[in-house]
Parts: C-alpha cells; sequence; structure tokens
C-alpha cells in the first residue's frame, strides 16, 4: 500500500505530541537525591524492568547515549517513574509517560506539560533509530529547540506499525524539500517537458501521477542542486521496519537510547487502550520501573533477539 503525502502529513502533525512544555512542576517529587548510576563490576551492565498491569517488559540502555543513560537510571533508582502514568498512547504510533504531574493527577486532567530538572543535551545516535520497542526521550519541539535538547523526564516507547520498502522510502523522503526543487526544476527550460507532463496530470486532477512523477526526478534533483531528499534508511533499518516496525519519520529528530528487549506485546496492549481527545487513557495505565545488575553478555543476547 503506498504512503500517502496525506498520511505523512498526519504523522509529521503527530511528532507534536511527543512534545512537552517546560513548567518545572514537581509535584511531591524530591529532587537533588545523589544515587549511584555506574555498575560496580565492568563486565556487567543494565536490565530495566518496566511493569504495568499488562504485564512487564524488559529493556536494556545504550552506552552510546550516557547522559540519557545516566539521567535515567538514576530516576528510576530514586523510585521517580514509580506510579506515574502512560499519560499520551497514540495506537501505530508510541506510549508516553514520564510526567510528574500524572502521580496524582485528576480524572480527565490534560497533561504532558510536567518536567523536572534541566533538559538534556541531543545524544542522537544515527546507529540508533525508531524500530519497534525503541525507547527515547520527549523533548520541546520547533524553532524554540534548535538543538533538539530532551526533557529531563518524560519518556515514549515506539509502537509503530510495518512498512514496505516502498513506504519506508516516502517516510524518509523530504516533501518539503521535494516540491521546493521541483518547482524550481519545472521553471528551468531545460525541463520544459517534465513541466508539460506535470501541468496535464493537474489538468486531469491526477495528484497521484504528480506525485509519481515527482519522486521519479528525485535522483535528478539530488544530482542537478546537490542535496538530499530521502534519508536512504541502512540495510539494518530496511529490515526492522518491514520485519518488526516502527516510525521511521522520527529517525534523527529525538534521542533514541534503549530499546525493549522482552515484552513488545505489552506495548500493544497498552496502545490499543481506549483514549479520550488528549490521547490520555480513559483507564489509567500506572508504571514502575526497577533496574538490576546483569553480565553483559546477557543483554547483548537480549539485543540479538529482537534484530
Amino acid at each position: 500500500m503506498k504512503y500517502s503525502l496525506q498520511v505523512a502529513f498526519f504523522y509529521i502533525i503527530s511528532i507534536s505530541f511527543i512534545g512537552f512544555s517546560c513548567s518545572n512542576s514537581q509535584g511531591d517529587w524530591e529532587e537533588g537525591k545523589e544515587v549511584a548510576t555506574e555498575v560496580e563490576d565492568p563486565n556487567d551492565d543494565f536490565l530495566l524492568t518496566l511493569t504495568t498491569e499488562y504485564g512487564a517488559m524488559k529493556i536494556i540502555l545504550y552506552k552510546e547515549t550516557p547522559i540519557h543513560r545516566k539521567n535515567f537510571i538514576k530516576l528510576v533508582r530514586q523510585h521517580y517513574y514509580d506510579s506515574l502514568l502512560f499519560h499520551r498512547v497514540i495506537d501505530g504510533f508510541m506510549i508516553q509517560g514520564g510526567d510528574p504531574d500524572s502521580r496524582f493527577a485528576d480524572e480527565g486532567e490534560h497533561l504532558g506539560r510536567g518536567e523536572i530538572g534541566d533538559q538534556l543535551p541531543a545524544e542522537i545516535n544515527y546507529k540508533y533509530f525508531h524500530q519497534k520497542g525503541a525507547l527515547a526521550m520527549a523533548r520541546k519541539g520547533g524553532g524554540s529547540n534548535p538543538g533538539k535538547k530532551s526533557s529531563g523526564c518524560q519518556f515514549y516507547i515506539v509502537d509503530g506499525k510495518k512498512y514496505t520498502k516502498e513506504s519506508l522510502y516516502d517516510s524518509k523522503t523530504d516533501y518539503k524539500k521535494v516540491n521546493q526543487y521541483f518547482t524550481s526544476l519545472i521553471e528551468d527550460p531545460e525541463y520544459s517537458r517534465i513541466n508539460q507532463a506535470y501541468v496535464q496530470l493537474g489538468e486531469r486532477s491526477d495528484t497521484a501521477g504528480q506525485k509519481r512523477l515527482m519522486k521519479k526526478c528525485i535522483p535528478m534533483m539530488e544530482k542537478k542542486y546537490d542535496v538530499q531528499l530521502i534519508d536512504k534508511p541502512t540495510r539494518k533499518e530496511r529490515i526492522a521496519y518491514t520485519k518488526l516496525g516502527g516510525t521511521p519519520f522520527l529517525d534523527r529528530e529525538y534521542t533514541v537510547f534503549g530499546q525493549v528487549v522482552e515484552g513488545l506485546d505489552i506495548i500493544d496492549k497498552i496502545a490499543s487502550q481506549k483514549v479520550n481527545a488528549q490521547k490520555r487513557p480513559i483507564e489509567d495505565i500506572k508504571m514502575s520501573i526497577t533496574v538490576e545488575e546483569v553480565p553483559a553478555v546477557y543483554v547483548e543476547q537480549l539485543l540479538k533477539g529482537i534484530q
């Protein structure tokens, strides 16, 4: 099934749901506790268990995102996340939690603005992407956050969907730039035949045909204008997004710092719950998170199991 521009637009708009507005609201949470966050044995690693009424997920954290990893473990060891809610749930997209205001929130109260501490500097590593089960930090979007800094506490876990090869490339295509460069291309007399074909398609109200024409011209535009219009997925990304699923349009935009390695089905159970207009589940979904030190080789085996 082709991934339409309308669908792409919906998901671009949906990205705003991952944002948050810093209100420095801490509720009854006590900040400033110093808790050890490093493993005692260099041969060990961390394994998180996120528990809900729908079951438990096992999560590993990436060493290549040390600031996010250290911050998250510190909060877990301080029991910060215990009794907080998954306050924003979008089936086929993601489940989000960590707002301190959700601890004692009234029924139907709009959540997502709460924050503790400072924002975290982005640690966007192209090695890690938004496959199903990816753990990432929420952040403020738009021009107010050009550095893509992360929330100090709010996180999301990817639900996503499976992609075909064609729809994956569509999701990785910057159609705003495509339209911009295509307009310049067809204004050039050298490409008058392309312009004529595009106009004829428009006269027939064949918007799908116009899109196909633009897509065919992408390699030409990339070469002519020396730009990248498609964030071409790696082999690993292609396999993950077509076999496991995810949200590829979020790649390079948010810091992915962990991965669910057991309990992917729990994400589906949470994502399928009924929500209100603000995407908050009608029935509260509380969480608790614990951390343990386990042999690093065990964590590596778990990660391989979902690749």
